[in-house]
């Protein structure tokens, strides 16, 4: 009997997926980045907690090579080389260093034509990701709780967190329009909101989008030539998330976030996505790493799906 006949038999890489660091015909990796060094918040354990909750639904894929979903009566990830990368660990160095190594790391994968699916690991660990995208033009689609548009953490100068990477990531030159989505609750400053109207960041609240609905949502995102999506799991509420270090009631429930991601394809080319913030010791039932798995496999079914129907390849970037 093979290990990928029962779910807990074998490595825990993320659905079973075969773990290389060889990029040679691979189409898609799976990244774990298992930093909090910012945070101290546990999110370092999400990682490990993710690819365990996915060997789950890595049975399923295994068997034929894909996952069919019955809701939408698809095939996901067919014909598709898909590894696990392993993780990109930040080591025992300074916030800086072990941002810096993030970013070399991605670098590496981007210029090796693959298609980068990240897990966190805390937030701060997107920008040095979206960096590594060079000077390709990108608009930032980002489903949160928060604003993450801090310039630094109070008064201790710290300009790199959790805090902070959408603030970070307006500052590089290659980033059009920023989309948030889901934002909402009493632990966003009045400061950092002027801050981010004065940017002009594009703010959807999530009472906004679960009222207005998803057709409403998507027609408020400006349509972009590339788009990186960085997903916060604590933009789900704390009912179906619990597992999260700053989470705040009133977030999307599992259904009304698909519907989002089902139509994001629309709004332009997804070059990469990330899921961060997952913090298990908040959760034993681990209900948030089984959900944050879910997230990822639609998602990437979903993004996969429309370029193949577009005729482009996984990866390519509009000029």
């Amino acid at each position: 009997m093979n290990d990928y006949e029962i779910r807990f038999l074998g490595i825990s890489t993320f659905c079973k997926f075969p773990h290389t660091r060889d990029l040679t015909g691979v189409d898609v990796a799976v990244i774990g980045v298992p930093m909090d060094q910012v945070t101290c918040s546990g999110a370092s354990y999400g990682t490990k907690s993710i690819r365990a909750s996915s060997r789950t639904y890595g049975t399923a894929y295994r068997f034929n090579r894909r996952i069919f979903d019955i809701e939408t009566k698809k095939f996901l990830l067919e014909g598709i080389n898909i590894i696990d990368y392993g993780d990109i660990l930040p080591g025992l160095d300074t916030v800086d260093e072990n941002i810096e190594l993030i970013h070399k790391g991605f670098k590496d994968i981007i210029k090796g034509n693959v298609f980068p699916v990240t897990i966190g690991g805390d937030h701060s660990i997107t920008f040095p990701i979206v960096k590594a995208f060079g000077d390709i033009p990108l608009d930032i689609i980002h489903f949160d709780t928060h604003l993450d548009f801090k310039d630094s953490v109070r008064d201790m100068d710290i300009t790199l967190s959790h805090a902070s990477p959408i603030r970070r990531i307006s500052e590089l030159k290659n980033i059009n329009k920023i989309t948030e989505i889901g934002i909402r609750g009493i632990q966003n400053g009045y400061d950092v909101y002027e801050e981010a109207e004065k940017y002009g960041l594009n703010i959807i609240t999530a009472e906004e989008s679960i009222e207005k609905g998803p057709e409403w949502t998507i027609s408020q995102i400006p349509s972009g030539k590339n788009i990186y999506v960085t997903i916060d799991i604590d933009v789900m509420d704390p009912s179906v998330a619990p597992g999260t270090g700053l989470y705040e009631p009133g977030g999307f429930n599992y259904h009304q976030l698909k519907k989002l991601l089902t139509s994001l394809p629309e709004k332009g080319n997804i070059v990469g996505f990330d899921l961060v913030e997952v913090n298990p010791q908040y959760d034993h039932s681990e209900m948030t790493a089984q959900l944050a798995v879910r997230i990822v496999l639609d998602f990437l079914g979903i993004i996969l799906e429309a370029k193949k129907e577009a005729g482009k390849g996984i990866v390519y970037f509009e000029k």
